[in-house]
Formats: structure tokens, sequence, C-alpha cells
């Protein structure tokens, strides 16, 4: 069993303990209407798009510096960030709803719920913490989930993040024909992150979409080495908490788009 098999089953055990009915009403409603979206931003801009994450632990990681985080989402926000990604997972991510739903009111950012999508209950209580966006990973769904799972999103006026691993994923997210696609870096299996697995991925994409590379993006050379592939955007996470000097590394990540 991989580390996002043992995750899932988790959210599964959740699902049927209750967890998410209790969020549901314990949590109040966040009013996020006068966010722009970030598909909108991207549309907007001739620069990189990037997802700026906030996370305090991970399964493969050690040693974030601790973080104020209502200051770090104000900085991600003041040097160039277009949306922010908030992990919701409480046991293998050391986030919270409580967490996003303090965040999403700093910054006027649209946010990512990024967690472990299985059922829609989890969107209901993404929405109501403030998210705007939904992350939905193709590897841990049926084709015939991703589509109602997706399709609940929309219908909730929110943008979806589909995340794909490999070459055969993307070709099933490319029948929900969504608008924004993810190209994870990382090696499920092994939990190895290799930036230039954005390359590969896109090598033979589609035109029509927005293609966001996640995880393992260190530096401006990093993004160098991918922007030719066509990508829109970066998620990134750990290299934004461990830099003690946003001012100068975010704007630095956001190269100019490769004109198509």
């Amino acid at each position: 069993m991989t580390i996002l098999d043992e995750i899932v089953t988790y959210k599964r055990g959740l699902l049927e303990q209750g967890y998410y009915e209790d969020k549901l009403s314990t949590l109040e409603a966040v009013d996020i209407s006068h966010k722009k979206t970030f598909q909108s931003q991207l549309d907007d801009s001739n620069q990189l798009g990037v997802i700026a994450e906030i996370k305090s632990k991970s399964p493969t990681l050690d040693g974030l510096p601790a973080r104020d985080l209502a200051q770090q989402v104000k900085d991600y926000e003041a040097h160039g960030a277009n949306a922010v990604s908030i992990l919701t997972d409480e046991h293998y991510f050391g986030g919270s709803y409580e967490r996003l739903q303090a965040l999403t009111t700093e910054t006027s950012l649209p946010v990512l719920c990024k967690d472990f999508v299985v059922d829609p209950i989890q969107i209901d209580v993404a929405k109501k913490a403030g998210a705007s966006i939904i992350l939905l990973i193709v590897n841990v769904l049926t084709d015939p989930e991703l589509r109602e799972l997706y399709q609940y999103a929309t219908s909730q006026n929110l943008e979806v993040l589909v995340e794909v691993h490999d070459k055969e994923e993307l070709a099933r997210a490319y029948k929900l024909d969504p608008k924004i696609i993810g190209v994870n870096n990382r090696d499920l299996k092994r939990f190895i992150t290799d930036v230039l697995h954005t390359n590969e991925i896109l090598e033979d994409k589609k035109t029509g979409y927005y293609y966001i590379s996640e995880s393992g993006i260190k530096d401006e050379q990093d993004v160098q080495n991918i922007v030719d592939s066509g990508i829109d955007g970066l998620l990134i996470g750990e290299s934004l908490m461990k830099c003690d000097d946003l001012s100068q590394f975010l704007p630095g990540l956001k190269l100019d788009k490769v004109q198509r």
C-alpha cells in the first residue's frame, strides 16, 4: 500500500465516523464572493501564475520552519501569488478546515482546499470554510467518481484543479474537459519528486487547457527547465515556507509564459 492509498483509506474512515458532518455543523460560512477566480488571473497575465501553499508538515518532509501563517498569506499576496493552497488534512499534514477558514479571510486571493476528496460532503465543508478551488486527484478516483465530484464542485461555483501524475491519468482528465489541470511531479509509489516530470507528461498535451506544475520546484532554474512545456502556472509549498525573504524569490518564479 502506498502512502496515498493509506491516506485515502483514512479519509473514507473519517466519512464513516461522521467527521465531515461535524465540520459542516460547527464551521461558520465564509463569504468569498468578492474574490477573483484563479482562471481569470491566468487569462489576464503573460506571466506564470503561482499557487502558494501553506503547509506545516507532510509524510515526506521534516523540519519546516514555524511561521506566522496569517502573515505568510499576506506576504504571498504582496509578492505576487495568484492563489493560496491550504492543506486541510489534520493527521498527515497538520492542517485543518479551521485553518483554511481563518486564513481565507486574510487575503483577497482565491484559496485552494488541498485535500484528498472522495465524497461530495468534503466539497461542502471546503466551500463553507471559504475555499474557492477544490483539488481532485485522478489517481484515487474512478472515472464515474471523478465526473460526479467535478460536476458537483463546479455546480457549487468552485474552480477545480484536476491533478494527474502520468500520461494515462492526463488522458482520463481530458474526458472531463476541465479548465485547469495540475501535473504532480511526485512519484506516487516512491514519493520522489522530479520537476522534469512536467515536460514528459505534457509533451503531447492538448491546447485549450491551463496546466499547473506541482511539487519539487525549488528555484528559478527549476522553472526555467519546465516553462517551455507550455505550463501556465506553478504550485509551490516547501520552498516558499522555507524562504526567509519572499520579496525577491516569489516574483522571480513568475517567468513569462511560452506563447502558443
